[in-house]
């Protein structure tokens, strides 16, 4: 089947769809320009309440590049890059295959957010400010929404931090530094249960959409206005290529990563099949040769016969 037929097919495909998958990345991405969505969103999952709330965001550049030690630019670029109005720092990613190095990514992402809002804050910082307080990070909040087993997931949803190994245990052990927080979402693993609140609502537009036929009953009036604005009957024509394209790459992805995954597993037996014959075979002469010394002394071979006999080479 060639690439334009395949495509062709997922068009069709996705026309019998009411609804987009929130999880392709031209859709996620499209949904959460909507600054109110986006706080919706946050407020959500940051579960944020009365004046904790995030009243107002701005979406700021999603790329970010730092020179590196030998050549060109690192660069990363945000899903979702946003600053609150206390000067918080959000990136949001949405990741639907399980990437070699996840965890890494994870890190790699979140240190470069702390460090692009470290440069932002004090390019915006008075002298004064930056001779009292140079070190003086903001806070920055990483959210991974992940479409497949997460292995370091129990649940749904993991809150990470930096905390003492002293505190482990203790279900009450408050994080030794706040700043810098990591929400890990497992989408796969989420399961509604009773009531309603925004996050299981949330989570349900995202595991469910693509299957759905109708806007469910009893969501807030986001939530609906979401589920309106992925109606794919709605959406132009080049908007529905550009969901169509990442689907392709995401099978694609998906496929090369696999295909990688399977040679890695294969290579890896043989080796360790080929290390484990020699080790056996080592193994099986060294005992048959103790089983031949043991004969030949039973027989009365002298000693220095014997050593000259197992000195000698094939």
């Amino acid at each position: 089947m060639t690439k334009d037929f395949e495509k062709i097919n997922q068009e069709a495909e996705l026309r019998k769809q009411t609804f987009y998958d929130l999880t392709l990345d031209p859709i996620f991405k499209k949904i959460f320009e909507k600054k109110s969505t986006l706080v919706n969103f946050l407020n959500t999952f940051l579960r944020l309440e009365n004046d904790c709330k995030i009243t107002q965001i701005e979406q700021i550049k999603r790329t970010v590049k730092l020179d590196k030690a030998k050549k060109g630019n690192a660069i990363a670029r945000f899903d979702i890059h946003a600053r609150t109005a206390d000067n918080s720092f959000v990136d949001i990613e949405m990741q639907c295959v399980d990437d070699e190095d996840f965890w890494d990514r994870i890190e790699l992402y979140g240190t470069l957010l702390a460090l692009s809002a470290k440069i932002t804050m004090d390019n915006e910082a008075s002298k004064k400010q930056l001779k009292d307080h140079p070190y003086l990070m903001p806070a920055v909040y990483s959210i991974w929404l992940c479409n497949f087993k997460v292995p370091f997931c129990r649940g749904y949803r993991e809150d990470l931090g930096l905390f003492r190994y002293s505190d482990l245990g203790n279900k009450q052990a408050l994080p030794v530094y706040a700043k810098k927080r990591y929400i890990i979402i497992d989408i796969t693993r989420f399961k509604p249960t009773t009531g309603n609140g925004l996050e299981q609502q949330w989570l349900e537009i995202f595991k469910n959409a693509p299957k759905a036929k109708h806007i469910p009953a009893n969501v807030s009036d986001e939530i609906r206005d979401v589920y309106e604005r992925l109606l794919v009957k709605n959406s132009t024509r080049d908007f529905l290529k550009k969901a169509v394209n990442s689907m392709t790459d995401k099978r694609e992805y998906s496929a090369g990563l696999a295909t990688a995954r399977r040679r890695g597993e294969a290579e890896g037996f043989a080796k360790g099949e080929a290390k484990g014959l020699k080790k056996g075979e080592a193994k099986g002469l060294k005992k048959g040769k103790a089983q031949i010394v043991k004969f030949l002394r039973s027989k009365g071979v002298s000693p220095k016969l014997l050593a000259a006999a197992l000195a000698m080479k094939d």
